[in-house]
């Protein structure tokens, strides 16, 4: 005889996430194109320690949109409880998108624009020789993850 036993658990599970702010007012970057951005910050911030997956997430003001890049590393603390730690910060971390780049553009349409200039980099040399090649993955807020190392 052939006993199976079920058993049905109930709880919660918990992800505590740091969060990082908007950039300053009328913050100004010296960078001309996403692409720009990226290869400085590969070449000229190197993370501490290595990061298990970079996050781009967007800020929207009125008539702006301004990327925001910063790396994660997520530790279990317990069986139900993870923290989500941002131990990466570059010194360039904000790059306000160029308005001739959304101009008439929807929202939709402006999402698509900065996913297609990330796998643009994504599939660069400058990318593939760099520590953002390390991580186990890339992620943006408004699409999820774009690219895995697993």
């Amino acid at each position: 005889m052939i006993i199976n036993k079920t058993e049905v658990m109930h709880g919660s599970f918990t992800v505590e996430e740091d969060d990082v702010g908007p950039p300053p007012p009328n913050f100004v970057s010296r960078f001309k194109t996403v692409n720009e951005w990226l290869t400085f910050t590969a070449e000229n911030d190197k993370p501490k320690k290595a990061i298990f997956e970079y996050q781009f997430d967007v800020f929207e003001g009125e008539n702006d949109y301004t990327l925001c890049l910063t790396g994660i590393n997520t530790y279990d603390v317990s069986k139900t409880y993870q923290r989500a730690k941002i131990e990466f910060m570059p010194s360039e971390m904000y790059f306000p998108i160029p308005l001739n780049d959304y101009k008439g553009l929807t929202k939709a349409q402006v999402f698509d624009y900065l996913t297609t200039q990330l796998d643009g980099f994504l599939k660069s040399s400058k990318f593939k020789n760099s520590y953002f090649s390390k991580a186990k993955s890339i992620k943006t807020g408004w699409k999820g993850e774009i690219w895995s190392n697993k």
